[in-house]
């Protein structure tokens, strides 16, 4: 309440003085001819047409302030009308009374009713003006408002779905990985042990990187490509991914993204020594880094991993403006992931 315009003290201030000035010129307007202005030009009158304007704008903010607090329950259309006719005969009941006294104790007469009848309409209109111009900002600011909480509430869920991806440990993969390596040990102990490494090298990154917002894509593709040979164990080296990324490449993405979008397409294609997964990896210029394989979906898709998508979308809203796709098209499935380019002082924040 206390940013709507009418409670500004500047407007409080300003507003009176200029707007008895248009009311006295307006009166003097009605009455005489535009020649005779500066004949009949008077400070005292002027001086009274202001203080009528502050009476009657300072009446018309109370009675507002003092109305939306007893109908504040009632609906914003129906608090409108009343609160504009209850302000409007207020004003004029406070304008009528200055007028009369201004007439009876300073002139020395009554006023008459023509004159009384200009003084009327003028702050007659000026109140419903008031209203008007009140009521439209009040909208505006609870419109303005509703949209800012529903902005806050969409970034916090951002925000959760984001520490809840960060923190995500996927089950599946663990308890996965731990049957292939109890199936191998008994007859490769040394590819037992890889496997031990691979799968502790993938949560060890998860677990370092769980309180960064940012990492490396060199970071990423290291994990990647642990979690590559790792899911090779279990599928007799089907997995085949190339990379066209250049090392040195200072991009940044979210961490486990590509692990995650690596598990869904893993978990949902088709696999055979006739049919092997083969990924590819590269940059756009658009400024995506894309993941692409031959589409072969299974008949029963595996839900759980397929949400990982939504979640990653959600996320990488929060740090870019182009949005995380996953396309479709010619038998070729395009995952596309923004790469995030920082500066050098976020760069030192996120190594901190």
């Amino acid at each position: 309440m206390k940013k709507l315009f009418i409670h500004n003290p500047i407007f409080r201030i300003c507003s009176a003085p200029v707007f008895g000035v248009l009311v006295y010129l307006l009166i003097l307007l009605v009455n005489n001819n535009l020649k005779d202005l500066t004949k009949i030009f008077s400070n005292q009158e002027l001086y009274v047409c202001i203080g009528l304007s502050y009476l009657s704008l300072e009446s018309l903010r109370l009675s507002i302030i003092l109305l939306s607090r007893v109908f504040r329950l009632m609906l914003f259309r129906q608090r409108a009308v009343i609160q504009s006719l209850a302000s409007l005969i207020i004003s004029l009941l406070v304008v009528y009374a200055g007028v009369v006294a201004y007439f009876h104790w300073i002139v020395g007469f009554s006023v008459s009713s023509t004159e009384l009848q200009i003084f009327l309409v003028i702050f007659g209109f000026t109140a419903l003006l008031y209203n008007v111009l009140y009521l439209s900002n009040e909208y505006l600011f609870r419109e303005n408002t509703q949209l800012l909480e529903r902005e806050n509430k969409l970034r916090e869920k951002v925000e959760a779905d984001f520490a809840a991806f960060k923190n995500e440990i996927n089950p599946d993969l663990l308890y996965e990985s731990m049957e292939a390596i109890l199936q191998t040990l008994h007859h490769d102990v040394q590819g037992a042990e890889e496997q031990i490494d691979l799968l502790a090298g993938i949560y060890r990154y998860q677990l370092m990187n769980r309180d960064k917002e940012l990492v490396t894509l060199s970071d990423e593709l290291g994990a990647l490509n642990n979690l590559t040979s790792l899911l090779n164990y279990r599928y007799n080296q089907q997995i085949h991914l190339s990379s066209k990324l250049d090392p040195l490449d200072e991009g940044y993405v979210v961490p486990g993204s590509l692990l995650s979008a690596m598990d869904a397409v893993v978990r949902n294609t088709l696999l055979s020594g006739f049919a092997p997964l083969k990924l590819r990896l590269y940059l756009e210029d658009d400024g995506y880094l894309v993941l692409q394989h031959k589409l072969n979906d299974k008949l029963i898709r595996h839900e759980d991993s397929l949400q990982s998508f939504a979640r990653i979308q959600r996320v990488y809203s929060f740090f870019s403006d182009i949005p995380f796709v996953q396309v479709k098209a010619y038998g070729e499935n395009y995952i596309k992931f923004p790469i995030i380019r920082i500066s050098d002082n976020v760069k030192e924040a996120l190594e901190a």
